[in-house]
């Protein structure tokens, strides 16, 4: 029982995270963007992403161009 209740606790826990998380986001104006390799878990492959520098969201997919710039510097 303790294990359970414990883990309820933290799922709570995260879900309040996520959603003050995307609360942030939400309200960021995304001012500064960068490259950067976004993977969906530990085990996928990480897939060049626009990303915001401030609030670390997803925004946009980088053209071909934009990657061989970045791949560049």
């Amino acid at each position: 029982m303790e294990n359970k209740q414990k883990l309820r606790q933290l799922v709570s826990q995260k879900d309040q995270i996520t959603k003050e998380i995307l609360e942030i986001q939400e309200e960021c104006p995304h001012k500064e963007q960068h490259i950067k390799f976004i993977s969906a878990d530990k085990t996928s492959v990480g897939r060049a992403r626009w990303v915001c520098k401030i609030c670390e969201k997803v925004l946009s997919i980088p053209s071909s161009k934009d990657i061989e710039n970045w791949m560049k510097k």
